[in-house]
């Protein structure tokens, strides 16, 4: 049986998130894998976990049967890839393949599959380059405009930046009310909307707590849809039913920082886009999502606006896989389950 490493956890704000999104996945692959649970503190310690995977709802897993694990740099012989740390000394821990399913900065920002490649472990998803590209807001909005997909106004400050500085950006969005987050966030986490100067400020406060570079961001008036597509540009790309998202209170989506996942939304699983429109998102989906050189599965999110112009959003390169998660359900109300759609996944990597 193929043994597959499930990387989990990590580093970033993200952290809860990625192991409610590993649970989900060792439900939908457990019998076609011999599956290796590797969970990443968030100190940043990689631990082999042997124990039962609902412990990873709580994070009591690192309480559990755990084996320190280090990665060894190299391409051909024993010596390389994943081992455990023991008492006695290094021991292979022999996989075919890893699936990282890791949220944020230091996880799907291009990092740790740099790390996979320089072990020599193949592994799913996207590439070193696109992990980096889809992770920062500004450079994924440049090369989407650049392909031909309309992208919000944006703006960006590092931190340091003077009032000045910060005024000019939201000069160049168009004024208030603009979006201010992290560049290389996820998952909504220190994400705000400011209409107002005070408001602004105390948003730049909170997404400089997280990353030392912000975008400013147009206000986009819309509603948001989802394209989850499978594959790349060289052996074919696919996609799942494409979803729509209606938020209420004049609030933004925030699936995952909400007690109920649906606090503030509705979600629509197909759309009710009429069929011209949906054409339209489908084409800008896949034109993003080739532009930025994705490669085994993401989800690309665009805004659709009253007056049916398409707008690029972001890209989620390892997206969310909880079972309340989008991805999952595009592709399950598109006929798919997710765990065909990861088997298939591993499967044609090994193969490559």
């Amino acid at each position: 049986m193929t043994k597959l490493a499930i990387l989990f956890g990590g580093v970033s704000t993200e952290h809860d998130i990625s192991c409610k999104s590993a649970h989900n996945v060792v439900r939908a692959l457990d019998g076609r894998f011999g599956l290796q649970l590797v969970g990443i503190t968030r100190d940043g310690d990689w631990l082999r976990y042997a124990g039962d995977a609902d412990a990873l709802l709580d994070g009591s897993w690192e309480d559990g049967d755990c084996t320190p694990v280090a990665c060894l740099p190299g391409r051909s012989g024993d010596r390389h890839g994943l081992v455990l740390v023991t008492a006695s000394g290094l021991e292979p821990l022999p996989v075919d393949a890893c699936l990282p399913v890791l949220h944020g900065q230091g996880g799907e920002d291009g990092t740790v599959q740099g790390l996979l490649e320089s072990c020599g472990i193949p592994y799913v998803g996207c590439g070193v380059m696109s992990s980096a590209v889809c992770m920062d807001k500004d450079a994924s909005h440049r090369l989407a405009a650049a392909a031909g997909v309309r992208s919000p106004e944006c703006g960006v400050l590092y931190r340091g930046a003077s009032r000045d500085e910060a005024l000019a950006a939201v000069e160049a969005c168009g004024g208030f009310p603009v979006f201010v987050k992290p560049a290389r966030g996820g998952s909504s986490i220190g994400v705000s909307k400011a209409s107002d100067e005070a408001g602004y400020a105390e948003a730049l406060e909170a997404a400089f707590a997280l990353d030392h570079k912000v975008a400013i961001e147009e206000a986009i008036v819309g509603d948001e849809v989802g394209c989850a597509i499978v594959g790349d540009a060289a052996t074919g790309m696919e996609m799942g039913e494409v979803d729509q998202i209606v938020v209420s209170g004049g609030g933004f989506f925030r699936i995952h920082l909400e007690k109920d996942p649906n606090a503030n939304t509705q979600l629509r699983c197909p759309s009710d886009l009429p069929a011209d429109l949906l054409a339209r998102v489908r084409e800008a989906g896949m034109a993003v999502y080739e532009a930025l050189g994705c490669e085994g599965f993401a989800r690309v999110d665009l805004f659709v606006t009253p007056e049916g112009e398409v707008v690029f959003n972001e890209v989620n390169s390892t997206p969310g896989l909880t079972e309340y998660s989008r991805f999952p359900q595009m592709m399950r109300v598109a006929g798919r389950e997710l765990g065909d759609v990861l088997e298939e996944l591993v499967e044609r990597r090994l193969r490559a």
